[in-house]
């Protein structure tokens, strides 16, 4: 919402038309109501009033209108520079369509590819109405001629589809926090699993040594080059316990070995479980490194978005500063007209001499009137010459005629000419396709003599693709040249004059008709 003070505001709105209010009564009307419509609006700021529901200027009558208008100019020279917009006739014409406004509705939405922003994108509506008392305008206000209410269908529709545009991105938002979370619990689910099968791996380790150490001793104990030494056979029978267990450990040497297998077996799966939940690790490192980016590249495009509604918010001041501009050059065309409108007077001047120039060159004329006539009297002398010439040129004018005559025959007898040699041509053109015919015809007569109707007997395979006859592959005779060919071979139909339906004719036999007839046709 756009505030204005109140000083301010009665200064701009109420200034102007209370210096109108000398000029008629019903511009004092006017002036009383736009002074009650800023004291109102400024009673009241931020608050959003239905629309206005009449118009002042239906009470000022057609007379009244061209009093005031006459008088704007000197009454609004008090409240705007020389040469502004407002003080032309196309300003009077804009004041009165923005008086006739019900309401000013302005709305800015950044329309971008909003799924690439963090936040949730607020709309910025701006309702700028003027709030004013029904009651206390009643002898401004004509309640026969109120409008109708303003139909707010295309708000309401655009602020339903904000909130499904917002809807949805909340709805994004969360599936990304959500995705993000889990798959940081899956990253710390991960790391308890490596712990803990490190942790195996280490006691499966221990394991493995312990067994080794325990097989060396069993080896050792059970290899024939093993003796005693005298200090432990003079302490025999204090170690002769150890050695019942050796022995018996030497009994279960097989199982261990067996077990041994198991447990390498076991670390060996495990290590390949390692190496798995290694390669999830780095999987899901990778992606929380291109999730992060992508955060960083959203964060950089949100920048991006905010350097570019700073660029335009200085563009519109700068469109501001160029309207302002535009301003000053309109008032500089003012200056400009006034100029023109003196070198008119210029003008005007220089054609005045002009005139006087004028007249003193038809002085002029009448002098070479008077040299005319003694031309005129030459020209008769002339003219008597020429009709004495006359009959001369009435016999050449015959001869002409007699010429033209001539060459008209001569044309003619040449256009008779080209006619009969074009005649003789196309009848030679038309023999020789006789003759061409008449050969065709004779071939394909001499052909047709020629045909016999073949045996089935006398064809074991198909003339053409030479394909052996058997029980799936039927022979088929070409009803033109008598040949035996197969289905494939003999697949098309042409109407000869010997049978009134089309009938099977070979590939051959085909495109010759075809041609005959396109030649005939």
């Amino acid at each position: 919402m756009i505030s204005v003070g109140h000083a301010n505001m009665t200064e701009v709105v109420c200034g102007p038309t209370s210096m109108t209010a000398y000029s008629c009564a019903s511009s004092r009307r006017l002036s009383t109501y736009f002074q009650h419509l800023v004291d109102l609006h400024c009673e009241l700021p931020g608050s959003i009033s239905p629309p206005i529901q009449s118009l002042p200027f239906k009470h000022i009558e057609q007379g009244e209108k061209r009093d005031c208008a006459t008088n704007i100019r000197v009454s609004h020279t008090a409240f705007y520079h020389p040469g502004a917009m407002m003080l032309s006739d196309e300003g009077i014409v804009l004041a009165g369509l923005l008086v006739g406004l019900s309401s000013l509705d302005f709305c800015f939405v950044l329309k971008d590819n909003l799924s690439e922003m963090d936040g949730v994108l607020q709309p910025i509506p701006y309702h700028v109405y003027l709030q004013c008392d029904i009651d206390r305008l009643e002898r401004f206000i004509n309640k026969d001629n109120l409008f109708p209410a303003v139909d707010l269908s295309s708000v309401i529709d655009q602020k339903n589809f904000l909130e499904e545009l917002n809807r949805k991105l909340q709805n994004q938002v969360e599936q990304h926090i959500v995705e993000q979370r889990n798959q940081h619990d899956r990253l710390q689910e991960l790391t308890s699993v490596l712990d803990m099968l490190r942790l195996e791996n280490r006691g499966l380790k221990i394991a493995v040594s312990e067994l080794k150490r325990q097989a060396f001793v069993d080896s050792a104990v059970e290899s024939p080059g093993f003796t005693p030494d005298s200090s432990i056979s003079s302490k025999d029978s204090d170690i002769s316990p150890e050695i019942t267990c050796i022995k018996h450990n030497t009994a279960a040497t097989p199982s261990s070995e067996t077990e041994l297998d198991r447990l390498q077996r076991q670390l060996e799966e495990k290590t390949m479980l390692l190496d798995t939940l290694r390669t999830e690790f780095s999987e899901s490192q990778s992606r929380m490194v291109s999730i992060s980016r992508q955060l960083t590249h959203s964060q950089t495009l949100l920048e991006q978005k905010q350097l570019l509604i700073r660029q335009l918010e200085g563009k519109a001041k700068g469109m501001s500063t160029i309207i302002e501009q535009m301003h000053e050059r309109i008032a500089v065309m003012g200056t400009d007209k006034v100029s023109t409108e003196r070198t008119l007077n210029q003008m005007r001047l220089q054609l005045s001499d002009l005139r006087s120039r004028c007249s003193q060159q038809q002085a002029d004329l009448e002098t070479q009137r008077s040299t005319s006539a003694d031309l005129e009297s030459r020209l008769n002398e002339q003219t008597a010459e020429v009709k004495r010439l006359q009959p001369k040129v009435v016999e050449l004018s015959d001869c002409l005629s007699t010429i033209e005559t001539l060459r008209e025959e001569l044309a003619y007898w040449k256009n008779l000419c080209h006619e009969q040699e074009g005649s003789l041509s196309e009848m030679a053109a038309i023999v020789t396709s006789s003759k061409l015919e008449a050969d065709q015809l004779r071939e394909s007569h001499m052909a047709l003599k020629e045909a016999q109707w073949t045996d089935d007997a006398c064809a074991p395979s198909c003339s053409k693709c030479q394909a052996p006859f058997n029980v799936s592959r039927r022979r088929h005779h070409c009803r033109n040249c008598g040949l035996i060919f197969c289905h494939a071979c003999s697949a098309q139909t042409m109407p000869l004059p010997s049978a009134a339906k089309p009938v099977r004719v070979c590939d051959a036999c085909h495109a010759l008709l075809l041609h005959r007839y396109a030649e005939k046709s």
